[in-house]
């Protein structure tokens, strides 16, 4: 840890002034997440006695504690639906890396017995010359110059 000190320096970093900024930074945040949760207890205060007036005594906090239950529900479920998306982008990620890899060794096997012909050497490589040069002007990121 002593090396830190000298390396920061020759940074450019001041490291007090840094531990200064964060932690008057962490003591705001502080105070701002405490006020905020003060704010929805007494939201939660008024939402009780709102719905004990309106529904009575009993099923006044019920209804409360059932809503807060279907808001986790609908979190869960959220939370869930994303994980599946993220695993299927992932798979499918995955499945078109293996599947460049396929061609390309495909490719690199095969194209040294292709070069050897006489045929290939003169008529194959201009046209597959031609075709990948169509084939990346219409992709549809297409060609951009720098």
């Amino acid at each position: 840890m002593h090396f830190l000190m000298p390396l920061a320096s020759l940074l450019g970093l001041e490291v007090e002034e840094l531990k200064g900024r964060l932690q008057r930074q962490a003591i705001a945040w502080g105070v701002i997440s405490g006020l905020c949760l003060i704010a929805a207890v007494f939201l939660l205060v008024a939402l009780n006695t709102a719905a004990t007036v309106w529904l009575g005594p009993l099923w006044g906090p019920l209804a409360i504690a059932g809503g807060a239950l279907l808001l986790a529900l609908f979190v869960i479920a959220g939370l869930r639906i994303a994980a599946a998306i993220a695993a299927r982008q992932k798979a499918e990620r995955r499945q078109a890396v293996e599947r460049s890899a396929l061609v390309t060794s495909a490719a690199l096997t095969g194209l040294p017995l292709l070069l050897k012909s006489p045929l290939m050497k003169r008529i194959g490589l201009p046209v597959g010359g031609a075709i990948a040069a169509l084939y990346l002007l219409r992709k549809p990121g297409g060609y951009k110059p720098d």
